[in-house]
């Protein structure tokens, strides 16, 4: 089995799921054994998973030692007439909301909440002290069963919590230190585990049990968020193939490569290379500059973390009608420097009265971009459109796409954007674009932080339909340097590799 290793899988996903979705789909698809694993307890992991198409291919850490792998989705008790008619207690439902308050005599006891509005599906129920204190809560699994209960002190802090099986069994149990500050771990029990209970100091000695109990001969594991799931593999048995998959650019410098810091969430990797059997990046010049930093010491593969399909002609890809429509595809965190394509509109909409820019995201950055947005008088040219799990319609009806990022790993948006015939301008930056882009071919490339010249390209762009034509065609053409066909002949030899150097 080939496990792929991220830390927790929303209803939102960054570049790094998005890439993990992929390799996923692409083993399943040419019959490679694959499953995703997460650290961390989330109650709708799998309801998640169905909205990509991945259910029945991820399982946590919590899902393996509760027993709860292949629990199917059920109801549970009827809540409301449990509580109104079992106990006699008064319901206040709460406006607006799937949520109620419970009271006993006139005192609150119980504050529930609900997936959905007929009050079937229970998310989590708060259980009140006679202060009106919230000392205990508990969270059901979307599929149903109650999986964890919280125990807290009464200034909040959390003291205890159990995770139980579908069946109601405690499996798990963690113990804080209340006079922390920030929840300190204090023990782990693992209850009734191949017949014996099983205590741990800390979530990397948990982890790496996990990873230990789980493996079979042949296995190999792929680290890819590096910053949490790859420091428990520095406990785990050597024998076990570690891959470790680099997502973004390796050093803090990205104007230093060669002698700038390695990042900080790279540096159990970086710092204990023995451990590791290989490492991926996604770019050609990444591949370069980590074997030149370690010195070749392991092996570095370059396979892209995307793909396309296989075609075998390729069609005119007309302009969209209607407004110059404009595409971000980023989350909105400082590193995209999304605040350049806020600006770059106001200075287009001078040329272009019916231009629009859509952002297709989300992150810490909105409050201030909306802000900016304001200022500038582009309310009606800016679009925040959210978290899309599938913009390949959007895709097709823009007319351009923007990358202003200060560094990309790759940007899968960038490959999907072209597979679809949507042009790319974008700062020539580590490492991604000048790989996928060819400058004047099928988009143009920027010199970083140039928001002048990089209005100049854009609006020559933009002036200049059959140029557009040109490069909607050319878009897809390049894109089939990534074609599915050849980036599973790259997966396929990194495995026989792999598993040749540990027979």
């Amino acid at each position: 089995m080939n496990y792929f290793v991220i830390s927790n899988l929303g209803n939102k996903i960054t570049g790094i799921e998005k890439a993990v979705m992929n390799r996923l789909k692409l083993f399943k698809t040419h019959q490679m054994k694959a499953k995703v694993l997460t650290l961390s307890w989330n109650p709708r992991l799998h309801a998640n998973a169905e909205i990509f198409g991945v259910q029945k291919s991820i399982f946590s850490i919590y899902d393996y030692f509760q027993e709860a792998i292949n629990v199917q989705s059920h109801t549970v008790k009827d809540w409301i007439e449990y509580w109104e008619y079992e106990h006699q207690y008064e319901i206040k439902y709460i406006p607006n909301t799937n949520d109620i308050r419970v009271f006993s005599n006139g005192k609150r006891i119980i504050y529930a909440s609900f997936y959905d509005n007929t009050y079937k599906h229970i998310d989590y129920i708060n259980y009140f002290d006679t202060k009106d204190n919230k000392v205990k809560r508990e969270i059901y699994d979307s599929r149903g069963f109650l999986s964890r209960v919280i125990y807290l002190t009464t200034d909040q802090k959390m003291l205890h919590e159990s995770f139980l099986s579908p069946k109601g069994e405690v499996k798990i149990e963690i113990f804080y230190d209340p006079e922390s500050k920030n929840d300190q771990l204090t023990r782990i029990l693992l209850h009734n585990h191949k017949n014996r209970v099983y205590m741990f100091e800390s979530k990397n000695e948990w982890f790496a049990f996990f990873y230990e109990s789980l493996y079979q001969d042949g296995d190999i594991y792929f680290s890819d968020k590096t910053a949490i799931t790859s420091p428990p593999f520095l406990l785990v048995d050597s024998k076990i193939p570690v891959i470790s998959c680099l997502h973004s650019t390796h050093v803090k410098d990205n104007d230093n490569i060669a002698f700038s810091d390695t990042k900080n969430i790279y540096q159990s990797v970086f710092s204990h290379l023995h451990r590791f059997s290989g490492i991926i990046v996604s770019t050609h010049q990444q591949k370069h500059d980590v074997e030149q930093r370690i010195q070749s010491s392991i092996p570095v593969f370059n396979i892209p973390v995307g793909y396309t399909d296989d075609v075998t002609t390729i069609e005119e890809q007309p302009l969209p009608n209607g407004p110059i429509k404009l595409a971000s595809i980023a989350r909105y965190s400082p590193e995209k420097q999304l605040d350049h394509q806020i600006r770059l509109l106001s200075k287009l909409k001078e040329d272009f009265k019916n231009i629009e820019l859509h952002f297709f995201g989300y992150g810490s950055e909105i409050t201030k971009m909306k802000a900016l947005v304001k200022t500038l008088q582009l309310e009606d040219h800016v679009k925040f459109r959210g978290f899309i799990p599938d913009l390949t319609t959007e895709m097709r009806t823009s007319h351009l796409s923007l990358i202003t990022s200060n560094m990309e790993g790759f940007s899968l948006a960038l490959l999907e954007s072209l597979s679809n015939g949507l042009p790319t301008i974008s700062y020539d930056i580590a490492y991604g674009p000048s790989e996928l882009i060819i400058n004047g071919t099928n988009g143009f490339l920027v010199p970083k932080n140039n928001e002048q010249e990089l209005y100049k390209q854009v609006k020559y762009f933009l002036e200049h339909p059959e140029l557009q034509q040109t490069m909607r065609l050319n878009s897809v053409k390049e894109a089939q340097r990534y074609a599915q066909s050849a980036v599973i002949k790259q997966w396929q030899q990194l495995l026989n590799t792999i598993h040749s150097n540990h027979k």
